[in-house]
């Protein structure tokens, strides 16, 4: 009884919003559905790069996203989440694929 009255009132969401800060302040946004996995984050983001680069997810708290199967809702990121792109790569140029600089905009 106690295990269904704590589900009420509780919002069901489908779809989530995840925000990807690149590390010159530039951010990728996706919607996933709240059953995708932290993997298909990173295929995004891999997706979403000028070249291949060796890099890791920070959430808040500078805890590291493990690139599993985990969930986003059990992963913490529903209904949105900002996550950080960590790399050791530096460059003076976006790491981002240039058919999507193309696309910036103010936010």
């Amino acid at each position: 009884m106690r295990d269904r009255d704590a589900g009420i009132g509780m919002r069901i969401y489908h779809y989530t919003v995840i925000r990807v800060r690149f590390p010159d302040g530039i951010y990728l946004q996706g919607t996933f559905s709240a059953h995708d996995t932290v993997e298909s984050v990173f295929k995004f983001v891999e997706s979403s790069l000028r070249h291949p680069v060796t890099f890791s997810l920070i959430i808040p708290g500078s805890t590291a996203l493990k690139r599993d199967t985990t969930l986003l809702k059990n992963a913490g990121l529903v209904p949105s989440g900002v996550v950080s792109l960590s790399t050791s790569e530096t460059t003076e140029f976006t790491l981002l694929s240039d058919e999507l600089v193309c696309k910036l905009s103010e936010m």
